[in-house]
């Protein structure tokens, strides 16, 4: 038996790099979770219990079980995600996706909505001229990519070095690291942090709790 893995963005990315991505298989797997439909049963016929989606799974292998079948949660959480929290969906897939050409699908989102946090949280925005805002973009987009890439909180922090080329060699602006602190670029990046940070643990939240959720059925079903 195989558990999910603890990590929320490991199992997120897993989720899209397995075998369970068809339409049949996730709709399958809603409808079994979905609240059972009571209706009148045959005289002496037996009476079964409903059975979810991962059950089904942990017992069987389940209905178009495939190759990472033990995911099929996490996929279907992902999708309800997409329907009714796209943003944080959003965040997900820019964090978590290997494919960096489907994560760069969220990129813009992801960078507005970061942007728009951070102008919420700075009333001195407005007096801010258009190149120093110019930099706080590319800066943000900095920042996604170094969370991005630190998938396990195991990759050494971006200093400021690091950061002004990416800002220089990516997105044409230009950051003096000398000047990092001097600029005040030190606390503009903290702040992108703790918002990049706050909309991770809110994407990251209904994916850890299903991961604890299945990896407790499966425990039980061994």
């Amino acid at each position: 038996m195989n558990y999910l893995d603890s990590n929320p963005r490991v199992s997120w990315a897993n989720a899209f790099e397995s075998g369970i991505r068809t339409q049949a298989t996730v709709d399958l797997a809603e409808m079994q979770e979905a609240q059972p439909v009571k209706g009148k049963r045959a005289k002496n016929a037996e009476r079964r219990e409903p059975v979810t989606a991962t059950q089904d799974r942990v017992n069987k292998g389940g209905p178009g079980a495939a190759y990472g079948a033990e995911y099929t949660p996490v996929y279907s959480t992902i999708r309800r995600m997409e329907r009714e929290t796209p943003l944080l969906a959003a965040v997900g897939h820019w964090l978590c996706l290997a494919d960096t050409a489907a994560a760069n699908q969220h990129l813009d989102d992801v960078a507005e909505a970061i942007l728009a946090l951070y102008v919420a949280k700075t009333p001195e925005w407005t007096s801010y001229r258009s190149a120093r805002k110019e930099r706080v973009e590319a800066l943000i987009q900095a920042r996604m990519m170094q969370d991005r890439n630190d998938m396990d909180g195991s990759r050494p922090l971006w200093q400021p070095l690091e950061i002004a080329f990416y800002c220089r060699e990516m997105m044409g602006v230009k950051i003096i690291a000398k000047n990092w602190i001097q600029d005040g670029w030190h606390r503009e990046w903290s702040k992108i942090g703790e918002i990049m940070a706050s909309l991770e643990g809110q994407a990251m939240e209904p994916i850890y709790k299903v991961i604890k959720q299945t990896n407790r059925l499966y425990k039980s079903a061994a």
